[in-house]
């Protein structure tokens, strides 16, 4: 049998000791990190609110884009949810109503893993409003600014087309009288000016341009008529 001097079994014994110290180390940061892992908390996570509406509908009133739900779990659980939470898309396509209630629940993220549940959510009730978009030809107006020059005055706007195609949620269309212009600048005018100028609609009422989204602007600007 090979016999080993003192000074080799010592540094063996000293290298031993050194990995088993390095693998009780090692498996204890793995506990750690596994019961860290397994620590139950609580989460905040906004998830996407994209109801499904038919086509010729729109909601009319402004709606949460998002739905805040408070989860409680593992936080290796939690993290693992939080990138698979899906938007929630109720689908009112073959809704009759006009004006929806949705009760906001956790039945709306769909199967959560086990260990995993929903404290709170907000808002818990909606009421989703529903109207029929229709178009309608709808006068233009235009937007002037600045006074023409001195001694003149602005005698004749015209507008090419006179009126344009909206669309938009049907009882805001039906009270919309005119739409506007961007604004034509007409300080210090003398004479004839011609401006192509976008149209301007409020897409926040619902409204959108149809077809046409600019139109020509004359402006004519002559010489006041003394008084006598």
């Amino acid at each position: 049998m090979m016999q080993f001097p003192d000074s080799q079994k010592g540094a063996m014994n000293f290298s031993e000791s050194v990995a088993l110290k390095a693998v009780s180390l090692l498996l204890a940061l793995i506990l750690w990190i596994t019961v860290l892992g397994f620590k139950k908390e609580e989460m905040r996570k906004n998830v996407k609110f994209e109801p499904l509406v038919a086509p010729g509908m729109m909601i009319t009133n402004k709606i949460p884009t998002h739905i805040l739900f408070t989860l409680r779990g593992p936080r290796v659980l939690l993290n693992d949810v939080e990138k698979k939470l899906p938007p929630i898309r109720p689908d009112f396509r073959r809704s009759k109503e006009l004006t929806i209630p949705v009760a906001i629940s956790e039945v709306l993220l769909g199967e959560l893993p086990a260990g995993v549940s929903v404290v709170s959510y907000h808002p818990s009730n909606l009421l989703i409003p529903l109207e029929e978009v229709v178009e309608r030809s709808v006068s233009v107006r235009p937007s002037l600014r600045g006074l023409p020059a001195r001694g003149y005055d602005i005698s004749q706007v015209k507008v090419t087309p006179p009126r344009v195609t909206v669309s938009g949620p049907k009882s805001a269309l039906e009270a919309l009288e005119f739409i506007t212009t961007e604004p034509v600048d007409t300080q210090e005018l003398e004479g004839e000016k011609e401006v192509v100028v976008a149209v301007e609609v409020d897409p926040a009422l619902g409204f959108r341009l149809s077809r046409e989204n600019a139109v020509r602007v004359q402006v004519t600007a002559k010489p006041a008529r003394k008084k006598p």
